[in-house]
């Protein structure tokens, strides 16, 4: 474990959030991210994956939830295997903007009430990182909440088969999060993924995880 870990260890919600309230206003962590772009330069002009980064842009928003705890966690859902978009993955509570959406934090604030059973009331909404385009022609404003540790999670069984809450110190430690290598048509591209537990963190969840993990350090960085 790193120093900067062994140190995160010690703070309590409150110090986290005085942390994010100072850096989450920097050009770094409002930037607009290419996540697969960003990771894979080297397949930028490769119409196999453009195929897959010039879709429709579908307006989202996440809600990343951390739970004061003496130690911080974030929450995070196991989609159901029959869901019809990221069946079987990890994610964040969140989805697309509805009409009747009010912004793009009344979206991550319902979608998290629909999946996971947090009270809009019970989540202190600190503010929100860039956006975070997808592969799949998403959109994705990550909007980071403290809720408070007495509040019951309730899984939606229609769309999260389980939830888990991983340490906000582990993922404010860079060093727990990687870039592994996959395949799509014979060709290797990298994406992040941040192992932990039995879970296996990949994709655009673990993009935005990876932009808290930089958000989160003492000093955030204007570039990356």
């Amino acid at each position: 474990m790193s120093i900067l870990a062994q140190a995160n260890d010690q703070f309590t919600a409150d110090e986290w959030r005085q942390r994010i309230e100072q850096n989450i206003k920097t050009a770094s962590a409002k930037r607009v991210r290419a996540l697969f772009r960003e990771i894979n330069p080297q397949l930028a002009d490769d119409a196999r994956f453009e195929a897959r980064t010039r879709k429709i842009r579908k307006e989202a928003a996440v809600l990343i939830p951390i739970i004061a705890h003496p130690e911080p966690t974030v929450l995070l859902t196991v989609r159901t295997s029959d869901m019809p978009s990221h069946p079987g993955q990890i994610s964040l509570p969140g989805g697309r903007v509805h009409e009747e959406d009010a912004s793009l934090v009344d979206t991550a604030l319902r979608e998290a009430e629909e999946e996971v059973g947090i009270p809009r009331d019970k989540v202190d909404i600190v503010g929100s990182l860039g956006v975070h385009e997808g592969g799949l022609g998403y959109a994705v404003t990550p909007v980071i909440g403290i809720v408070s540790p007495d509040t019951p999670i309730v899984n939606c069984p229609r769309e999260v088969a389980e939830s888990f809450q991983t340490p906000l110190s582990f993922l404010a430690d860079r060093s727990n999060h990687v870039k592994e290598q996959r395949e799509h048509e014979g060709v290797p591209y990298y994406m992040y993924a941040v192992p932990y537990d039995r879970f296996h963190i990949w994709g655009l969840t673990a993009g935005i995880l990876h932009t808290l993990s930089e958000m989160l350090a003492p000093h955030s960085p204007s570039s990356v």
